[in-house]
């Protein structure tokens, strides 16, 4: 695999932390054994329903998502923007935890003309408290004289302030329904070219990890 240009990041659309009756909640340590995924569905013109579009693997701690169709391309607004979106039913946890998305990888070989762009938001949220989300953006545009063509790799990291907590985990072991939104925009003029997806040797890919707090 050729190296991968590694993209930055910033944070947009963060909403507030829910008020809590506990004092003070401490991430460093989480409950043991993990929780479950019970299900997996997708939904978006980057994932569709037909198989193969998503190859999963990892457990609850280690998801990792191929995205097989997920292929985006300037030469029509229709496929300049694509998306795929995971919702995961997560239960048998212990009592008294809440968890949240973390860190987020997202990889796929990209190709731009001079002067073209790529966006890219990883949004996650709870169905129980919808309203609550949490978006990270990356952009990388082409400032050369030539056409990139490369594989690349982007991590962020959500702040501790800014993580979207899942509902306290009651007896029952119920942790709730994720939602795992990613979508590219590519940004071209005219005959300017832009492409993200894959090649020979890399098809998008997007993984994450959790942070625990007591509640």
């Amino acid at each position: 695999m050729r190296p991968a240009i590694l993209l930055s990041s910033s944070l947009l659309g963060l909403a507030a932390a829910a008020p809590t009756s506990t004092p003070h909640l401490h991430a460093r340590d989480a409950p043991s054994p993990p929780p479950r995924v019970v299900s997996v569905s997708y939904s978006g013109n980057g994932c569709p329903s037909a198989a193969p579009a998503v190859d999963r693997t990892g457990g609850f701690d280690d998801p990792a998502l191929r995205l097989n169709a997920f292929e985006a391309r300037s030469t029509t607004i229709a496929d300049s923007s694509v998306n795929c979106q995971a919702h995961l039913a997560i239960a048998g946890a212990a009592a008294g935890w809440q968890v949240g998305v973390r860190d987020v990888a997202v990889r796929g070989h990209l190709e731009l003309d001079p002067g073209a762009s790529l966006d890219y938001y990883v949004t996650s949220f709870w169905s129980e408290d919808a309203g609550r989300t949490v978006t990270i953006r990356g952009s990388l545009a082409n400032g050369g004289g030539g056409r990139l063509s490369q594989d690349v790799t982007a991590h962020s990291t959500v702040p501790d302030a800014q993580v979207v907590y899942s509902p306290c985990v009651g007896a029952q072991g119920t942790v709730g329904l994720l939602n795992v939104n990613f979508r590219v925009a590519l940004q071209a003029d005219g005959a300017q070219y832009g492409y993200f997806g894959k090649d020979g040797d890399t098809t998008a890919s997007e993984n994450w990890s959790y942070v625990w707090r007591r509640c």
